[in-house]
């Protein structure tokens, strides 16, 4: 590792005191609101809280955000399972949020799979709906890759243009069709959030070209970019976007009743990745 961060560095080798191997994982996987139950699958090698790795802020609580990191088998393969992420609306920096971002890079992981729950704008994106991300909008405000240190081993000016992978986005749309899934391509828009979306903004979000709106994500897939991996993301559709019922502990809901057939998607899908 690069002496030049050294709270990664410190992070690396508190990982590796706890059991963690470098290069032994290439698939990075971040498990997002109401999926968490999922990293529970993983036969793991190590595990240990967010809050026990030197550079990982503590959590801040949100209810069903469980934050734990794992490194072990998880649908026949070696991979790295982040339990729950950090977001902007609980309070952090840009960069706290892609800090397991580049703790994956730095273990060996060239796969970013991402997941999270959305919001359907677009007209046929019904709740229970499955969106595989194929650009994203950030309204979010901030960008992991602002300031006057870089960070390291990033590209500082990274291109987004294909920043999900087209050939891992044929590779979920496939894992959907053997999970028994349909999976409907579509741009997805980050806000900062908490609150939901109004009425107006939902309509604003429709005219941009945005066809689910959530709070997470981007970030994370700006930083893996940066840093040369490759990116495959989709969403759970868990309510439409800009209605009056709208609430985290529905979403919740909805991710958590959903969980058998994501985790199916993600079988299928992680079997298949490079």
């Amino acid at each position: 590792m690069s002496a030049a961060d050294p709270i990664l560095d410190a992070a690396i080798a508190s990982l590796e005191e706890s059991g963690f191997r470098r290069d032994v994982a290439s698939v990075a996987l971040i498990l997002g609101s109401g999926f968490g139950a999922i990293e529970e699958r993983c036969e793991a090698s190590a595990h240990i809280a967010y809050e026990e790795v030197p550079g990982f802020a503590r959590p801040a609580g949100t209810p069903g955000h469980v934050c734990r990191l794992s490194q072990g088998r998880l649908f026949s393969r070696n991979v790295l399972v982040f339990r729950g992420r950090y977001h902007a609306y609980e309070g952090f920096a840009s960069r706290e949020l892609v800090f397991p971002v580049r703790v994956a890079r730095a273990l060996g992981a060239s796969v970013l799979v991402a997941t999270n729950a959305a919001g359907g704008i677009r007209d046929d994106l019904l709740e229970g709906s499955l969106m595989a991300i194929t650009d994203h909008i950030n309204l979010m405000g901030i960008n992991p890759l602002v300031g006057r240190q870089r960070l390291t081993h990033a590209t500082a000016f990274a291109p987004m243009a294909g920043a999900y992978d087209p050939s891992l986005l044929d590779k979920l749309e496939a894992a959907a069709a053997r999970a028994g899934e349909s999976v409907t391509r579509g741009v997805y828009a980050a806000v900062l959030g908490p609150s939901f979306e109004t009425e107006a903004e939902v309509r604003m979000l429709r005219g941009l070209g945005a066809d689910a709106v959530g709070m997470s994500t981007v970030p994370e897939v700006i930083c893996a970019r940066a840093l040369g991996m490759k990116v495959v993301a989709f969403s759970l559709i868990t309510n439409r976007a800009g209605s009056r019922e709208d609430s985290h502990a529905h979403n919740l809901s909805r991710g958590s009743n959903t969980e058998g057939r994501i985790a199916r998607v993600l079988e299928e899908l992680i079997q298949s990745l490079p």
